[in-house]
């Protein structure tokens, strides 16, 4: 594809390999676009962080073909309960109407990350590991993208440059976008830990201790 006298190196440049970025170079990949897949880190993320997949998500996964490895490595959970010192506060069932995922899957981020990765890789598809964006300038029929791989430069020309690179997206701040909403002043511990207590693998248990928030899944 020409536009002027200089040829695009891709139709779209995402920048950020989390689940957005990966599940969008799924969705360009399924759609023949050409693209390309940047990431900053040597590799995908190690830890659990989010873990909450919703019906509508999985239903979206659905259509884009990736939804089996999800539900095969999903803990699916259809109740919540609040405990303290041993006493159920609160105990709600999910049972969403009208979707053929009537739980929530608790699939931890790292395993989302692999699984989205690795139906990248049959795809074709490769992640630029180690490759952060620098900056960007619209020009007439592209954007003009400066990429650093190890210390090296790298220019590239895309049709459009997509930031899924979290929070502190740098393609957010480069194009001087503001971060809306708010944050939660508690303070809040996550982790992945062993417990000797016997929880139902259909329950999320919130469980209070003090000033922490502590989440247990089985």
């Amino acid at each position: 594809m020409e536009t002027g006298s200089a040829a695009l190196d891709a139709d779209i440049l995402i920048v950020g390999a989390g689940p957005v970025g990966l599940f969008l170079a799924n969705e360009c990949a399924r759609r023949g676009l050409r693209w390309r897949l940047v990431e900053t880190r040597p590799s995908q993320s190690v830890h659990s962080k989010a873990l909450a997949i919703f019906p509508r998500t999985l239903e979206i996964f659905d259509m884009a073909g990736v939804v089996a490895p999800f539900l095969e490595n999903a803990n699916r959970v259809t109740t919540v309960a609040m405990i303290t010192h041993g006493r159920t506060l609160a105990h709600m069932r999910f049972a969403p109407e009208e979707t053929p995922y009537p739980f929530v899957a608790m699939v931890p981020q790292d395993v989302t990350e692999k699984l989205l990765a690795e139906e990248l890789q049959r795809r074709g598809g490769v992640i630029e590991y180690e490759t952060t964006f620098v900056s960007a300038e619209q020009q007439e029929g592209g954007v003009s993208v400066t990429l650093d791989h190890k210390g090296e430069t790298v220019k590239l020309r895309a049709s459009f440059v997509i930031g899924c690179d979290g929070a502190h997206s740098a393609v957010r701040r480069m194009l001087k976008l503001p971060f809306e909403g708010g944050e939660y002043e508690a303070s809040f511990i996550l982790a992945d830990i062993e417990t000797n207590e016997t929880l139902p693998r259909t329950r999320c248990s919130f469980a209070p201790v003090n000033w922490a928030r502590w989440r247990f899944f089985r």
